[in-house]
């Protein structure tokens, strides 16, 4: 499967290959730029020792930890690692942080080193986030790594500093197809939230850009 280097997709992608997981992210920004990140992720035992590996500095880790988080945080200027937990719940590990980042290119980093998945442009008042097509996989795979997902939900918001508006593109800015689960807008708060299966198992990519 080959590596995407998206924080976020690249830690999806690689759920259908080790297990479940369900992903929450809660965004909000300062009028500057600034602003603070919660998370919450869901991981089973199978990913608890993913981000010990050797030789995993230059690839986007998963947050399979708190280790993995405080490392991240020392290693992005302007991003800094402000509180985290972590529970048992059944065999799942649940994985709570919060932390706060200087500026846009500080959240871009934690989420998107590369650019091309994640951008928060705040001269031009557009937050993007692009989810690429899934990656190829046989239909009896996908068909047991879906059963293994049931149930685990992606949730995302972001909080602006102004009342937002929405659209939906796919990838490369043509008209998008049918995007999974629902996504609303109240004032300067967008939500989003769609099962895990959906968000991994899309046909063709999908773009939102938030604007304000």
């Amino acid at each position: 499967m080959p590596r995407l280097r998206n924080r976020w997709l690249l830690f999806l992608a690689s759920l259908s290959m080790f297990s479940c997981v369900g992903a929450d992210s809660r965004i909000s920004f300062n009028k500057d730029g600034s602003g603070t990140v919660k998370i919450e992720y869901r991981l089973s035992g199978e990913l608890e020792n993913l981000g010990k590996l050797d030789g995993n500095d230059n690839a986007p880790p998963l947050p399979a930890g708190g280790k993995d988080l405080e490392r991240t945080a020392a290693r992005i200027e302007g991003l800094r690692l402000l509180s985290q937990s972590s529970i048992m719940e059944g065999k799942d590990r649940i994985l709570r942080a919060r932390l706060a980042f200087s500026s846009p290119r500080a959240l871009e980093r934690f989420f998107d080193a590369s650019g091309q998945y994640f951008r928060a442009d705040f001269s031009g008042r557009r937050v993007s986030l692009v989810f690429p097509a899934a990656v190829e996989m046989s239909p009896e795979f996908k068909e047991l790594a879906a059963g293994a997902l049931e149930g685990y939900e992606f949730f995302l918001a972001f909080s602006m500093p102004q009342p937002v508006r929405v659209n939906w593109t796919g990838e490369n800015g043509e008209a998008a197809g049918q995007v999974p689960g629902t996504c609303s807008v109240k004032g300067s708060t967008v939500e989003y939230r769609t099962s895990m299966a959906d968000i991994l198992f899309l046909d063709s990519g999908i773009r939102l850009d938030i604007e304000w």
